[in-house]
């Protein structure tokens, strides 16, 4: 029995190995040959990708699988957000494995053959695969793998500042013009998808080194001492709320080579303004320090013209103002600190900076006001405006066997102030005699004091599922105190008094104490985050010289969720929701009335509820390589929106205060495609569209209109030859429509050609900004009793000269060489990048 149970067996084997032959035959090329995709596929292969340096996971790893007698691709796949891979339904024969991922050297594994006998196998475990960061040597100045231009995360965008030639010289003002989605207007206010409530960050976390000027401060931090500009327009529970646009984060290099590196630039421009800026970094095993230094002065002019026109029954005034500015002065940013490696999971961090600036403006206005006692003066002002202060950071980092298995923490002490003195004149003007009051001559002060206290503690708790847990809290302190002095001169005893009518001294204090969960994950193609914060806010303002407190304590929940299908190496799509607030600030809860000329005043609105926004996302982006597209449509509901509210009484004179206006609807779609045109030509082309669907009956009858804003961007980079490149750059929005009004069409530009000498250790670069003279903007408003045009111009054609010098090892670093603890916004979701 038993020999016929062993002949029926191979019968059976033989006729199935005959209906394999008759298979194979027919998968046979020319000659014979066996085409291996008609092979049986039943092999298959796994492991994880990880990064050589860090030993991290690299996500989204491509994995090809080659045969080695056709060299052609059979199948492949690519690792998941864990870095883990599995290809399946691998045809029978002899194969390589090649891994590859944008930004580290390709690794080429095997022959492996796949068959069902012998010592062969049809299934291979790779284990742990280590791909390596490219490296680029030259003589003197190592640097590692070209970063790329652009890279898009689930959570944010990151721009890479290091390769855009157009900023070198300028400051973060500079380039933040060329990040997409972000707006900076001539006056350098700036706005992220038209809305100009941003929380601005440098790496990492707020600053009030200004006394609270942001804008201050971004001008003197230099564009040379910038790696990346990060922009999360729907982040998650896990960061601060404030904001309604979003986050942009500014953070500056910090070379991670061991030794000594650094740069050094200097330059300047034919307005007079000069640049000096460097970094310099020292690196060991246990100790890591660095200096990142900027002093420039700047230089700028700018002229204007206002028509304002009233009537209220049978009073009429025409106000007819013009002037010119002439404006200048130095900035010093100084961030200095260390990091100690108490061991390979363990680290303290102390860091320093310092900013310090002033500007001197000189301005001429003349007036002439049309209606009952004619008058035309000339209004001669001098305005001196000194910021300072400092930051004081500490931080500790501790890491466990997993690496994102994370406690970071980081406590901060600030102090800032803001000292503006203006003294003016008013002169007749062709003889008419002075309207306004008896005083020709008089001078405002303010001193501004700001001091800030931030703590913050962070948890990250990955699961061998490949989903993580995110728990935190913080506590933010911020105490501010703005004092007004306005003067008059007293010709009887030919001195300065003051102006009690118009003095003033106001404190507020805010304290945020916040805690939030997040968790998240991804199953295969798909990844999800869901999270909670909760605030309880504390709010104090005091107006000290009339005494006088306004109390507003609340506690508020902001949820987040987001959701994301597709690798983004290929195509993906992604979903997200946030709720996110706008605190009223010092100057908009100030209830004083301050005064700008005697036509023009402006307060406070010590009533002020912050303002809440729903926000929703839903973007698409395709990649292949050299070329990424990408769309997103928003969707954003505010309630109680804070904005700038002008009235003008009946004596002709107008009051600028802040009133919660109602609701807003906001609905746009972005876009941005970034691509090569060969080896020498780089694009990046990017456009945002939008309505305001604004609801208030502050205008009078109840106000309930739709405005549309446009504006495109286009930036090109071409090398010449591979040491000279070109670079253009420009940015235009045309006239759009405003709740009372219009602004005019406006449109920015400049270009540069950089040369490289000595191996890139020396680069020369030439900018010309503006170079169509361009750059002016102007705006009209009307009522129903008044009406109003303005236009403003501002130095164009300004050519600047910067020379850089780079020693050491430059590190161009990667998304996942980079161990920048806070400084960076942590994001370990998936991601994609542009050269």
């Amino acid at each position: 029995m038993r020999k016929y149970n062993i002949i029926a067996i191979l019968l059976i084997v033989s006729s199935v190995a005959f209906s394999q032959r008759g298979n194979w035959r027919g998968g046979m090329g020319k000659g014979g040959q066996m085409d291996p995709s008609k092979a049986p596929k039943i092999g298959q292969v796994y492991g994880t990708v990880v990064d050589s340096a860090t030993n991290e996971p690299i996500p989204y790893a491509s994995i090809s699988i080659i045969n080695d007698r056709s060299n052609t691709i059979l199948t492949g796949g690519i690792s998941d957000d864990r870095g883990i891979f599995h290809v399946k339904e691998i045809a029978l024969g002899k194969h390589r494995v090649i891994v590859e991922y944008i930004g580290y050297e390709k690794k080429e594994l095997g022959p492996y053959t796949f068959l069902p006998f012998g010592k062969n196998q049809t299934e291979y475990n790779l284990e742990k695969i280590s791909l390596n960061q490219t490296t680029l040597q030259m003589a003197g100045v190592e640097v590692e793998g070209e970063r790329p231009l652009f890279v898009q995360t689930a959570e944010k965008r990151i721009f890479n500042v290091e390769r855009n030639s157009l900023t070198t010289g300028g400051s973060a003002i500079d380039a933040l013009r060329q990040v997409p989605g972000v707006e900076v207007d001539p006056d350098d206010n700036i706005s992220l998808r038209g809305n100009s409530k941003v929380n601005l960050m440098i790496d990492g976390k707020p600053s009030s080194i200004a006394g609270g000027d942001i804008k201050s401060l971004l001008q003197s931090v230099p564009a040379a001492n910038i790696a990346d500009i990060e922009v999360m327009t729907n982040p998650g529970a896990k960061y601060d709320p404030e904001g309604m646009a979003g986050i942009i984060n500014i953070v500056l290099k910090e070379n991670r080579f061991a030794g000594l590196n650094g740069n050094v630039n200097t330059g300047g421009d034919t307005q007079g303004g000069t640049n000096l800026s460097g970094q310099v970094n020292f690196r060991n095993t246990k100790y890591n320090s660095f200096i990142n230094l900027g002093l420039n002065n700047k230089v700028w002019n700018s002229d204007g013209t206002s028509y304002r026109k009233m009537e209220f029954g049978e009073f009429s005034n025409i106000l007819n103002q013009s002037y010119n500015s002439k404006s200048k002065g130095p900035n010093l940013f100084v961030k200095t600190g260390g990091e100690y490696f108490i061991d390979p999971t363990q680290s303290l961090g102390l860091s320093f900076t310092v900013s310090d600036g002033n500007n001197y403006r000189d301005s001429d206005n003349y007036t002439k006001d049309t209606g009952p006692g004619d008058s035309r003066y000339v209004r001669i002002s001098d305005t001196d405006n000194d910021r300072g202060g400092y930051n004081l950071n500490f931080n500790y980092d501790k890491k466990f066997k997993n690496p994102k298995h994370k406690l970071t923490s980081y406590l901060r002490l600030s102090d800032g102030n803001n000292l503006g003195d203006s003294e003016y004149k008013n002169t007749t003007w062709d003889s008419f005699e002075e309207f306004f009051d008896n005083a020709s001559e008089a001078r405002n002060g303010s001193d501004g004091k700001n001091k800030g206290f931030d703590f913050q503690v962070d948890y990250t708790r990955p699961f061998e599922s490949g989903s993580k847990l995110e728990l935190g809290v913080s506590s933010k302190s911020n105490d501010r105190d703005d004092s007004q002095t306005a003067e008059i001169y007293d010709y009887a005893l030919n001195q300065f008094v003051n102006d009690d009518q118009f003095s003033n001294d106001f404190n507020f204090n805010e304290t945020v104490n916040a805690a939030y969960v997040q968790y998240g994950g991804s199953y295969w193609f798909m990844g999800y985050n869901a999270g909670l914060r909760y605030e309880a806010v504390d709010m104090l303002s005091d107006l000290k010289s009339n005494p006088t407190k306004f109390e507003n304590d609340y506690t508020s929940l902001y949820p987040s969720f987001s959701l994301t299908l597709g690798a983004p190496q290929f195509v993906q799509l992604q979903a997200s929701y946030s709720k996110r607030v706008q605190r009223p600030r010092s100057r908009q809860l100030n209830p004083f009335i301050s005064r700008q000329d005697n036509r023009n005043y402006r307060s406070g609105n010590p009533f002020l509820k912050p303002e809440y926004t729903d926000s929703y996302e839903l973007n698409f982006s395709r990649f292949s390589r050299g070329l990424s597209l990408s769309f997103g449509t928003y969707y954003r509901k505010t309630t109680d929106e804070i904005t700038r509210h002008k009235e003008v009484n009946e004596n002709g004179t107008s009051l600028a205060t802040y009133e919660n206006i109602g609701s807003k609807e906001t609905k746009g779609f972005e876009y941005n495609i970034v691509g090569s045109l060969g080896k020498k030509l780089r694009l990046i082309f990017g456009g945002n569209t939008y309505w305001d669907d604004i609801n208030t009956d502050i205008y009078g009858d109840v106000y309930d209109k739709t405005s549309r804003t446009n504006n495109f961007r286009v930036t090109s980079m071409y090398n010449v030859t591979p040491k000279t490149e070109i670079s253009f750059f420009m940015f235009h929005q045309p006239k759009k429509k405003i709740p009372i009004g219009t602004f005019n069409a406006m449109t920015w530009s400049s270009m540069s050609i950089k040369q490289k000498f000595m191996e890139e250790r020396f680069n020369l670069n030439l900018n010309i900004s503006d170079p169509f003279a361009m750059s002016g903007f102007g705006f009209s408003l009307q009522n129903d009793s008044w009406s109003q045009e303005s236009l403003r111009n501002f130095s164009s054609r300004t050519v600047r000269l910067t020379l850089e010098y780079r020693f050491g090892k430059m590190e161009d670093k990667s998304r996942f060489s980079r161990q920048r603890g806070q400084r960076g916004m942590d994001n370990d979701n998936q991601n994609y990048e542009i050269d």
